[in-house]
């Protein structure tokens, strides 16, 4: 049993006492004020102080009826005597609750009780309902639910610093943990695969991925197993390795993973020229602006030096329509400045070259900055100097170029700057001369 099964089965536990003792106190006190709406006992109403008392009148009353009788007292003393013992009695004993009219009766103190316990049955379920809902909803707000998911809460122990074996270690114990009361969870298997491949434990990756494989059949978790059955047999491919390779190809041809690692193991059998076949199909399904792209050119490059081939040119199409793209939302141009101002400028001064939007915000779209020692100065704004990736030059239809030059560094515009601005421009103008004639105003 996991940690976390624990910890639901006592909160679950301890969640239904408490709804429990609740509704045990609501029912008795019920229970309590249906009897005293019925009158109670003569035990619940009367004390014995109280009941000895009416005795003692009873036993004068008796005497009064005794004395008449025999004919000492006559109708209207008898009468005045069992007044007086009346107001006695109700001055010791204290009034005697009357019931209403509409419950007296046997049908009436039904009624009467039956209306009393319909309100702790609605209490009770409220109590069974709110409780578990309100419960849950505070550990949702200030409890760690992921803290429950031993898979996230492993995956997040890699945002705390470099993964170290202890916690690899402590990522593969939960995991497999986990995977003893959850054996069908597919993401479970290869996760705990990858750890156990990141630890050297190749055959327990083997096995884990195996077991997600009779899961689901998925080509990128075979050709990861293909992987590690190849460095289970220290880094040689033949064999079942190469038999999934083919395999997964046979059914995919452009399967970018299969491509890549067919590759890979054709150079470790210093088979290059199978190399570049697998590698140079699989370029043909990587995008150019793909963070693998770059990695995939170098591996190409390196099978055509071992083949003796020059270096393959570049892609004519993807090349052009990236710099095609870039000039489009680009602006470049010179900054220079005039004879007459050279000896108001030192050479450590700052020079600041920005694009604003014509109207709106003024805060710049793309920015470069150089020193004037430098001028003049070819610049270049694009998207790649932008200062807010929310906010690029390449969205805007026009915009205002700007230079200053500033004897402080400073980003704000400082009396006594120098500068010039042009606008409007358009994104894609190229050539611009932007000559430093005064100081900006």
């Amino acid at each position: 049993m996991t940690p976390a099964l624990v910890f639901i089965l006592a909160a679950t536990g301890l969640t239904l006492l408490v709804v429990a003792v609740l509704c045990v106190a609501l029912w008795r006190g019920a229970l309590a004020g249906a009897r005293a709406n019925r009158g109670g006992t003569p035990a619940d109403q009367q004390d014995l102080p109280t009941q000895a008392n009416a005795a003692v009148y009873r036993d004068q009353l008796l005497d009064l009826e005794r004395e008449h009788a025999l004919g000492r007292l006559s109708d209207e003393e008898l009468q005045v005597g069992r007044d007086e013992l009346t107001q006695r009695l109700l001055e010791d004993v204290g009034p005697v609750p009357v019931m209403p009219a509409d419950n007296t009766g046997v049908d009436g103190m039904a009624s009467s009780h039956e209306t009393r316990l319909r309100k702790p049955w609605w209490l009770m379920l409220s109590v069974i309902f709110c409780v578990p809902v309100l419960s849950m909803g505070m550990y949702s707000v200030l409890g760690e639910p992921q803290a429950l998911d031993p898979l996230a809460a492993q995956q997040g122990m890699g945002n705390e610093g470099d993964v170290t074996p202890e916690k690899l270690v402590a990522m593969a114990t939960a995991l497999t943990r986990r995977l003893q009361d959850e054996p069908n969870q597919v993401d479970g298997w290869v996760m705990l695969g990858r750890v156990q491949r990141a630890l050297g434990r190749y055959g327990e990756a083997d096995e884990a991925l195996r077991r997600a494989l009779a899961l689901s059949q998925d080509d990128n978790v075979w050709i990861e197993r293909a992987e590690v059955l190849a460095q289970k047999n220290g880094g040689n491919f033949a064999g079942e390795p190469w038999a999934i390779i083919q395999r997964v190809l046979t059914a995919d041809p452009h399967q970018l993973n299969a491509l890549l690692l067919a590759g890979s193991a054709s150079y470790a059998e210093d088979n290059f020229r199978s190399a570049l076949r697998f590698w140079e199909r699989a370029r043909e399904e990587v995008s150019p602006d793909s963070p693998d792209a770059p990695e995939l050119d170098r591996a190409i490059a390196e099978a055509r030096s071992k083949l003796g081939l020059p270096p393959a040119l570049p892609r004519a199409d993807s090349v052009s329509e990236r710099d095609a793209a870039i000039q489009a939302s680009s602006i470049s141009g010179r900054v220079s400045l005039v004879s007459e101002l050279a000896g108001k400028v030192a050479p450590t001064d700052t020079v600041f070259v920005y694009a604003t939007p014509v109207t709106g915000s003024r805060m710049p779209l793309a920015i470069v900055r150089t020193t004037a020692a430098k001028l003049p100065f070819d610049f270049v704004l694009d998207d790649s100097t932008a200062m807010n990736p929310a906010a690029k030059l390449s969205d805007a239809q026009e915009v205002t170029v700007r230079v200053r030059i500033s004897k402080s560094g400073q980003a704000t515009q400082q009396a006594g700057d120098l500068g010039v601005s042009v606008s409007p421009v358009k994104p894609g103008s190229t050539g611009l001369n932007l000559m430093v004639r005064d100081a900006l105003r």
